[in-house]
């Protein structure tokens, strides 16, 4: 494991970020999980930085990084006030964003990006913060379902019938091609609301490209391209997937 210890202090994050960057590319991780595990650590260490520690007493935190049974670990340790995760609201991803309360995106984000998330507390050794992210590509390739017309009351159950036939037989990675899909309605909002909650309950993935102007409007305007990974082409969302082909 690679350790490194630093001040409490916004002026540390660079170094922070280098440690992180260069551990987690020594470890042979690909560009987009480090740049994953680098966003998750510094919402964690700007968290205990601007309310770990009171600033008549500033702190310091322990970083250390490796590889352990096919995962890259990161834990943070610091010894300032005791952090509860269970305290901490769920963020306001769909209120219009001049309407959404602060608190709780940082932790959000962390959960999102990394595969765990563990917080510990000891009185004498303080908090321990353990994140993991798993080495390597997914064990089965993505599966990719095109989508077109209208996604509407009327005709989504069909449209999307094949996809949740493939959930129930396994399927926990998935693509769906919006590319020739012109029209999206709430309706159609909350079947692929439900089609991400089904593939997250299985520690899957669900991922969208290629989305027309239109549809993309939907997503911009009740704030959903904050819930859904959204990639302008099948290329980009399959790299994201750690994957260049099925």
């Amino acid at each position: 494991m690679e350790t490194i210890t630093v001040p409490a202090a916004l002026d540390a994050l660079a170094s922070i970020s280098d440690f992180i960057v260069g551990a987690a590319t020594r470890a042979g991780m690909d560009d987009h999980a480090v740049w994953q595990i680098q966003l998750a650590v510094d919402e964690a260490v700007t968290n205990i930085i601007q309310h770990g520690y009171s600033h008549s007493e500033p702190g310091s935190i322990e970083l250390a990084c490796g590889v352990e049974q096919g995962e890259f670990v990161v834990t943070v340790r610091d010894r300032g006030r005791r952090f509860n995760p269970e305290e901490v609201p769920s963020p306001d991803i769909t209120s219009p964003i001049d309407e959404r309360k602060a608190g709780g995106l940082g932790l959000y984000l962390m959960g999102r990006l990394m595969d765990s998330v563990r917080f510990e507390f000891d009185e004498q050794r303080g908090n321990l913060l353990t994140m993991t992210k798993r080495m390597g590509q997914p064990s089965e390739s993505a599966q990719i379902f095109e989508l077109s017309g209208r996604l509407d009351a009327v005709n989504t159950t069909a449209a999307i019938e094949r996809v949740h036939a493939a959930i129930a037989a396994g399927a926990r990675w998935m693509l769906l091609d919006m590319s020739q899909v012109h029209f999206l309605s709430s309706s159609g909002l909350r079947a692929l609301l439900l089609v991400r909650k089904q593939l997250l309950a299985q520690d899957g993935e669900l991922r969208l490209c290629a989305l027309q102007p239109q549809v993309q409007e939907v997503f911009t305007i009740t704030g959903f391209t904050q819930v859904f990974a959204i990639h302008g082409s099948r290329e980009e969302a399959l790299a994201a997937f750690g994957q260049g082909h099925v």
